[in-house]
C-alpha cells in the first residue's frame, strides 16, 4: 500500500498535503496566492508542529468524474500522508465542459489547458492567464451533476483510493451561498449550496472522514468573507477557512504521530 511517509531515525519529519480544488487555492483577482487558505493553513501547522516539515501540492479538480484518475495518479506520483478534497455547489449549479478524455486522464487535459492560457496571455499580452481557453472550446458541455451522482462519483473515488494507499482523505464543502452575487447559473439558490454541503457531511460520516465545513463556518459571517458581488472567497474569507483547515489538518498530524503512521 502506497503511502508518502519520510522517516528519519523511525520518526516523522515530513508530512505530504495535497489539495485538490479550484481556483480558491490557487488564487484570483483580488486575492493573491499567498493569502489562500492552503498557503495561510501552513504557517499554523508549522508553529503548531515546530518539529515536521510540511510539503503542499496543489491539483485543479475540474469536475468529479475525473477525481477517481486524478487521485489514482497523484497518489502513485507524490504520495500524500494528507489529501483536502474541495467540492464545491458550483458542479450541482451549472454545465460544465467535459469529455472522456478527462475522465480517464485528468492531468493531461489540466497541463494542456494550463499551457494554452500561458500562450493565449501572452499573445493577448494579460498579465494573468484567463480561466477560459481555445480548448475548452472544442470540447461538449455537461449538463449540471445531480447531488445522487455527485455523491456516488465522490464515495467511489474515495473507497477506491482506499484499496491503494494509507493516505488520509478530508472532504471539504462548498462555502456559504452568497446573497449579494451577481452571478448567475442553471441552478442557483442557497438551497442548493445547503443540499450539497449536507450530502457530502452525510457521505464524510459514512466514510468516516473528516470533514471542513466552510459552509457552516463562513455562515457566521456577513458579505466580508465575500468578494463583491460573487461567490469567490476575500481575503478575510480566506483567512477564516484557514483557521478551519489547519485545525482539521493538526488533528490528523496529531493522530498520525501517536500511530506512527
Amino acid at each position: 500500500m502506497l503511502n508518502g511517509n519520510k522517516r528519519t531515525n523511525g520518526d516523522r519529519s515530513e508530512v505530504r498535503i495535497l489539495f485538490l480544488g479550484q481556483c480558491l487555492q490557487y488564487g484570483y483577482e483580488g486575492v493573491d496566492r499567498n493569502a489562500t487558505f492552503p498557503s495561510l493553513a501552513l504557517p499554523a501547522l508549522k508553529t503548531q508542529f515546530p518539529g515536521l516539515g510540511f510539503k503542499v501540492d496543489l491539483k485543479y479538480l475540474y469536475h468529479p468524474v475525473g477525481l477517481k484518475a486524478l487521485l489514482r495518479r497523484r497518489l502513485t506520483l507524490t504520495r500524500p500522508d494528507l489529501a483536502v478534497i474541495g467540492l464545491p455547489a458550483l458542479f450541482a449549479a451549472t454545465q460544465w465542459r467535459v469529455n472522456l478524455i478527462y475522465e480517464l486522464a485528468p492531468e493531461l487535459v489540466d497541463t494542456a489547458r494550463a499551457f494554452m492560457q500561458r500562450v493565449e496571455a501572452k499573445v493577448k499580452r494579460q498579465r494573468k492567464p484567463m480561466a477560459a481557453t481555445l480548448l475548452d472550446r472544442t470540447v461538449a458541455w455537461r449538463a449540471p451533476i445531480a447531488l445522487d451522482e455527485y455523491e456516488r462519483l465522490v464515495e467511489e473515488a474515495i473507497t477506491d483510493s482506499m484499496q491503494i494507499s494509507s493516505c488520509r482523505f478530508i472532504l471539504m464543502g462548498p462555502g456559504r451561498f452568497n446573497e449579494d452575487t451577481r452571478e448567475t447559473y442553471h441552478f442557483h439558490s442557497p438551497e442548493l449550496w445547503s443540499a450539497v454541503n449536507r450530502m457530502l457531511i452525510g457521505l464524510a460520516q459514512r466514510l468516516r472522514l473528516p470533514f471542513i465545513n466552510a459552509h457552516d463556518t463562513l455562515d457566521e459571517y456577513g458579505r466580508e468573507v465575500f468578494l463583491l458581488n460573487n461567490h469567490r472567497f476575500s481575503t478575510f474569507g480566506h483567512q477564516v477557512i484557514a483557521r478551519e483547515v489547519a485545525s482539521v489538518l493538526g488533528a490528523q498530524v496529531t493522530v498520525m504521530s501517536f500511530n506512527g503512521k
